[in-house]
C-alpha cells in the first residue's frame, strides 16, 4: 500500500552506535539529516523497515536493547526439543539477525570449539521484528552451560565489534552471483550477498574497504578483456587485409576450413570485397554479434593460416620443347579460367610457363593440362623429355633443363608414376628456401626436413617447425614476476554439473621492462587475474600444464594490449583463460565445449604438452 515510508526520530534519545546499528536490523533503511528539525533525523524506507526500526529503538528504551548486539531472556523456556520436552539446562539471549548472521558465517571455528569445549548446542530462531533468539542447551551441568554462554558473549561481541556494512549497484548485475562467491572465498571475515538485486558486504571497514578495492580492478579487467569494441577501433587491421585474389584462390580450399574454425571461434563473421580492379581483395572480419567484438583476434588468426598455407605453394617449369599447337592450347588457358577452378596460376615469363599451385591442386592440373596437350598423333611423336620439371629444384641444382630432365624421364600416360614423381620431387624442396635441399635435416618429432643452414637459423628465432609449430626445446618466456594460486569450490561451472570448480588467482607484480620487452626501461602496472576450470580430469590435466606454463613464463607477457590498445601493460600471451563462470564465449565464461580442447592446442604450440 505504501511504496516509501518516513519517520522522524528524536536523536538525543539514542546514541549515534544504536542509530548506525539500526542499519543493521534495517539494511534497506535510509538515514539522512533533518535540518528542518533539530535534535532529529529523517528515517525512510518501506513500511517494513520503518515498523523493525520502530520496535528496534522501542526494546532500546525498554531496557531490552542490544549491549554490543544482545538482549538476556528472562524466560528459560526457550525452545523445545524434539519431544516437545524443556531441555535440562537452557540459556536465550537475543540478537540482531544481521549480527548473528554475520557471526555464523565468519566464526565457525569458534562456534565449533564453543560446542567440542563445553558440550552445547546452538539453536536459533529468527523473528519479524529483525531479531533472533539464540537458545545454547546442555545436557551438563549449570556451570557448564554458563560457561558456554559467557564465551559466547565475548566471541560475538569481538566479532562484531567494529563491523560495518555497505550496499553497492553492480554495472554488471547478471554476474552478482559469480562476484559474491569470489568475494567470499577471497575474504574470509566479510560476508558477501544478494540483497534487493544489490551487493551487501558486511564485515570490518578495512575488509570492505579491501573488497571494494578488488571489484575495482576486476572491473578494469573485465572492461580490459570484454569491451572488444575499443580493440576494433585501435586495431591496425581494422578496415581489414588485402591479399592478391589470384593468391587467395590457389589457397581457398585450405582457407575455407580454416575460416569456418576462425568465425565459430571468436563469433565473427567474413566480409570479401574485390579491389584494384577485381586484383585485390579486402578480408573483414565483422562481430556477428553486439555484446563483444574479437574481430582482431579473428584477423590476427586468418593472418597466420594465410601465410601458413602460402608456404605450401610450390611451382612447376612447362617445358619450352613444345609444339605450335600446343602452345595455342597453352595460350588459350592462359587467357581463360579453366584453371581458376582447379585452383592453380599458370603464368609467362619471358619464355618460360610456370604453373603455381598447392602440391595435390599441381598434381591435378598436371593431368589436366597433358590430357589437353598430348593427342594421340603427338604420343607417337613425343620426345622423350617431360613436359614438367620442379622450377625451384632446377634452379637450385644449377644444372640445364636438358640434363635434368634427362634425370627424370617419366611415363607421362602413368597417372600413378606422374603423382609419386610429384611426393618425391617435393620431398627434396626445402620450405625455408624453397630450393633442393642440402645437407639435409629432418626434425625428430615432426619429421619435416630443412637445408641445414637454413632449419638452423629459423630455431635462433623461434624453437618451433616452420612448417606445422611443432615445438623443440624449452621455451621460456619474458612474464614478469607474480604468483599463481588455485583452490576449489564445490559451485559447478554450466556444462559441467558433476564437478566443482578450479579456482586460478594470478597476482602479478609491477616492474621495469626489460631488454626482452618491447620498451626497456619503461614500467609496467600489477594487476590479477582470476580464471575457471572444470574439476574433473581433463581440467585438472590442463591445470597441470598452466602451472608448467605459468612456471616457463608463458602465461603473460609485457606489451600493446589486444584488447584495449593500451601500451606498456601486462597482457595475455596467446594462452586463452576463462576469466569468468558464466555468460558463455562472448563474456570469456562457460558454458564453451570446446575450450579445453583449444587452450590444450595452444599449450602445445608453445610446447607445454
Amino acid at each position: 500500500i505504501f511504496l516509501t515510508v518516513s519517520a522522524t526520530l528524536n536523536t538525543n534519545m539514542f546514541t549515534e552506535q544504536e542509530r548506525e546499528d539500526v542499519t543493521l536490523v534495517c539494511p534497506n533503511l535510509k538515514r539522512e539529516g533533518n535540518p528542518e528539525i533539530d535534535g532529529s533525523e529523517k528515517l525512510t524506507g518501506d513500511f517494513t523497515d520503518i515498523e523493525k526500526a520502530y520496535h528496534y529503538f522501542k526494546d532500546i528504551l525498554a531496557g531490552n536493547g542490544p549491549n554490543h548486539g544482545f538482549s538476556r531472556s528472562e524466560s528459560k523456556n526457550g525452545l523445545k526439543d524434539e519431544n516437545d520436552q524443556n531441555t535440562e539446562e537452557i540459556n536465550d539471549l537475543t540478537v540482531p539477525s544481521a549480527l548473528y548472521e554475520y557471526f555464523s558465517y565468519a566464526c565457525k571455528e569458534q562456534i565449533k570449539v564453543l560446542q567440542e569445549r563445553f558440550g552445547v548446542c546452538i539453536r536459533s530462531k529468527d523473528h519479524q521484528n529483525g531479531t533472533t533468539l539464540i537458545c545454547l542447551t546442555s545436557c551438563k551441568s549449570p556451570a557448564s552451560i554458563q560457561g558456554a554462554n559467557d564465551f559466547f558473549i565475548r566471541t560475538f561481541q569481538k566479532s562484531v565489534e567494529n563491523l560495518k556494512q555497505e550496499k553497492i549497484l553492480l554495472a554488471n548485475s547478471y554476474a552478482l552471483t559469480e562476484t559474491i562467491m569470489k568475494l567470499n572465498a577471497r575474504f574470509s571475515n566479510l560476508l558477501a550477498k544478494e540483497e534487493g538485486n544489490q551487493l551487501l558486504l558486511r564485515g570490518p571497514a578495512s575488509e570492505i574497504l579491501a573488497a571494494k578495492k578488488f571489484l575495482a580492478e576486476e572491473g578494469e579487467n573485465n572492461r580490459a578483456e570484454k569491451s572488444m569494441k575499443l580493440s576494433s577501433e585501435l586495431y591496425k587491421y581494422r578496415n581489414g587485409i588485402e591479399v592478391d585474389v589470384s593468391e587467395f584462390k590457389l589457397l581457398e580450399t585450405i582457407l575455407s576450413k580454416e575460416i569456418d574454425d576462425i568465425e565459430d571461434k571468436f563469433d565473427t563473421v567474413i566480409e570479401k570485397r574485390e579491389s584494384s580492379y577485381g586484383q585485390k581483395m579486402c578480408i573483414v572480419f565483422r562481430p556477428s554479434t553486439r555484446t563483444s567484438d574479437m574481430s582482431s583476434h579473428a584477423t590476427e588468426s586468418f593472418i597466420n593460416a594465410f601465410q601458413r598455407a602460402s608456404a605450401m605453394v610450390r611451382e612447376k617449369h612447362i617445358s619450352s620443347r613444345l609444339s605450335e599447337d600446343q602452345k595455342k592450347r597453352l595460350n588459350t588457358l592462359l587467357n581463360g579460367k579453366q584453371l581458376e577452378d582447379l585452383h592453380v596460376k599458370l603464368k609467362k615469363k619471358g619464355e618460360k610457363l610456370i604453373l603455381r599451385g598447392l602440391p595435390n591442386h599441381l598434381h591435378a592440373a598436371e593431368k589436366h593440362i597433358m590430357n589437353l596437350l598430348i593427342t594421340e598423333d603427338s604420343r607417337q611423336t613425343e620426345n622423350k623429355t617431360p613436359l614438367f620439371s620442379d622450377l625451384s629444384s632446377q634452379e637450385a641444382a644449377g644444372v640445364s633443363e636438358k640434363k635434368y630432365s634427362g634425370r627424370q624421364k617419366h611415363n607421362l600416360s602413368s597417372e600413378g608414376q606422374a603423382k609419386a614423381k610429384t611426393e618425391e620431387e617435393n620431398k627434396d624442396v626445402c620450405p625455408i628456401c624453397m630450393e633442393r635441399i642440402n645437407n639435409k635435416e629432418t626434425l625428430q618429432k615432426c619429421k619435416h626436413a630443412f637445408c641445414k643452414v637454413c632449419i638452423d637459423m629459423a630455431m635462433t628465432y623461434k624453437r618451433a617447425c616452420p612448417v606445422c609449430n611443432t615445438v623443440y626445446g624449452l621455451v621460456r618466456g619474458d612474464q614478469p614476476e607474480g604468483t599463481m594460486a588455485t583452490r576449489k569450490v564445490s559451485a559447478a561451472l554450466p556444462g559441467y554439473p558433476d564437478c566443482g570448480t578450479i579456482v586460478i588467482e594470478y597476482d602479478m607484480r609491477s616492474g621495469i621492462q626489460t631488454k626482452n620487452h618491447p620498451n626497456p626501461g619503461k614500467p609496467y602496472s600489477a594487476t590479477s587475474r582470476t580464471a575457471y576450470l572444470p574439476d574433473n580430469k581433463e581440467g585438472q590435466e590442463i591445470l597441470q600444464l598452466l602451472q608448467r606454463a605459468f612456471n616457463q613464463k608463458l602465461i603473460f607477457t609485457v606489451g600493446q594490449s589486444r584488447t584495449t590498445g593500451a601500451q606498456d601493460v601486462i597482457t595475455w600471451n596467446d594462452i586463452h583463460h576463462k576469466t569468468s563462470m558464466y555468460g558463455g564465449p562472448t563474456t570469456f565464461g562457460y558454458p564453451d565445449p570446446d575450450y579445453l580442447q583449444r587452450v590444450r592446442s595452444e599449450l602445445k604450440a608453445k610446447g607445454i604438452e
